[in-house]
């Protein structure tokens, strides 16, 4: 427990300073890199849903579940990005 506590903090310490050190074009390569994902998973879970409904003849829930999540990712994510956009400029 001693050495996971201790990774922890490094871990934290090493975020912390990366903030510092980093590029303007690295902290906003994060959070558009996260949007691009959220948008991928969009449209994997509506394609891959979707073709599982054709396919096995799965109920319409798990398109619906995997929608609400990939949107919810995308807002977070355009959220985040707001929040960088804002602390920069």
């Amino acid at each position: 427990m001693l050495v996971l506590a201790w990774l922890l903090n490094l871990l934290w310490l090493c975020l912390n300073y990366f903030w510092r050190f980093a590029s303007i074009e690295v902290l906003l390569a994060i959070p558009i890199l996260l949007l691009l994902y959220a948008l991928l998973a969009l449209v994997a879970y509506t394609y891959w849903g979707v073709r599982e409904v054709r396919e096995n003849d799965a109920p319409y829930a798990n398109v619906m579940v995997g929608v609400i999540v990939a949107v919810t990712l995308l807002y977070f994510n355009f959220n985040l990005l707001q929040f960088v956009l804002d602390a920069l400029g």
